[in-house]
């Protein structure tokens, strides 16, 4: 760490939230060609039944959460979340919405997997009022642990610059390559579907 400053301000990297994109695309478009052949089906049909209705609502709902899912992640990597963090508090903005969180009101951050399966580690802030304040650490350019490390530097009065952001090799060379393979995956079952 270098010397202390006032404030440091972490941003989510955009490289980071790419293979997201892709990823939910990849979903996204069966599903949506999914639901859209079965609609046509259901139109051409004289009789529809309950079963029919369901299963399409059901792939329409699915679709749909894609695309919510799908729109706010382009919306994050068109705006990159941003934590600036003082010796006051916290203040994190997600896309245009901007809260600031004094220690105070913050009890001790711990670095927690976002689920059981995954790889993926976020920080953890609980409030005293109840609730926590999650932030999604394996998207910012600094390593989850560094991050941490400044937030409870600053808990304690001392703010201090990260020396250096941390790899991006897996996402150039793993996660991007791999959900470009897995939209490629998707398109070709899509054209598949459409042409037998």
């Amino acid at each position: 760490m270098s010397a202390e400053i006032r404030a440091v301000t972490l941003k989510v990297s955009r490289l980071r939230l790419l293979p997201q994109v892709i990823v939910l695309l990849a979903f996204l478009l069966p599903v949506a060609f999914l639901a859209t052949m079965f609609g046509y089906a259901l139109m051409g049909e004289d009789h529809v039944g309950m079963a029919g209705l369901a299963m399409f609502a059901i792939l329409t709902a699915i679709s749909l959460l894609f695309v919510w899912l799908q729109v706010r992640t382009v919306r994050r990597l068109v705006h990159p979340d941003l934590l600036s963090v003082t010796v006051g508090g916290v203040e994190l903005t997600l896309g245009r919405t901007r809260r600031y969180h004094p220690w105070l009101a913050l009890e001790e951050p711990v670095l927690r997997r976002i689920n059981g399966k995954g790889a993926a580690r976020s920080i953890v802030l609980p409030q005293r009022s109840g609730g926590k304040l999650i932030i999604a650490a394996e998207d910012y350019a600094h390593d989850p642990a560094d991050i941490l490390t400044i937030l409870k530097q600053a808990k304690v009065g001392l703010v201090t610059e990260p020396d250096q952001k941390s790899s991006n090799a897996l996402y150039v060379f793993f996660a991007i390559p791999a959900s470009c393979v897995t939209l490629g995956v998707s398109i070709v079952g899509i054209i598949w579907m459409a042409f037998s």
